[in-house]
């Protein structure tokens, strides 16, 4: 920002000077805390608002001087903690993914283990209705007689 500027608004119709204008303080990094006289019209989203303003002090003011260091230390250890949790994040959505995967897994080894399951039932019954189908065949031709079935007693 250069020292002064004036400016002559046709928009809202007012020529700014220090008689128009509120005193401010500068929230910018390299200029924090640093006062300066802006126009009353002046609104951070405009851009056809007028940007009319001179600085109260050549430097720094105390109260920006003394401030500056406790806000960009606070500044700088938001930006790390924003950093970590970033990275939190990006853990635990990689974490995400591999329980899914393995959840995606464990329902195809259960999908597998049930239809073994249903084929194993379905071979024990078969092998009972062939053994018991034999077993009528051979009482049937009398091969095996129904006492022999007794055991020894």
């Amino acid at each position: 920002m250069s020292e002064t500027s004036n400016y002559y608004s046709s928009t809202n119709g007012h020529l700014c000077d220090l008689d128009h204008c509120t005193l401010r303080t500068s929230l910018k990094l390299h200029t924090f805390g640093r006062r300066f006289y802006g126009c009353r019209y002046w609104s951070p989203g405009d851009d056809r608002a007028c940007k009319f303003f001179k600085w109260l002090d050549t430097n720094t003011c105390t109260r920006g001087a003394a401030t500056t260091p406790i806000v960009l230390a606070k500044f700088r250890r938001l930006e790390h903690e924003v950093k970590l949790a970033i990275e939190e994040l990006k853990q635990a959505r990689a974490m995400g993914e591999a329980a899914k995967r393995k959840a995606e897994r464990a329902k195809v080894v259960r999908r597998i283990s049930e239809e073994k399951a249903e084929k194993f039932k379905i071979a024990l019954v078969i092998s009972w209705v062939i053994f018991g189908v034999l077993l009528m065949l051979s009482t049937r031709f009398g091969d095996v007689r129904s006492r022999q079935l007794y055991l020894p007693g």
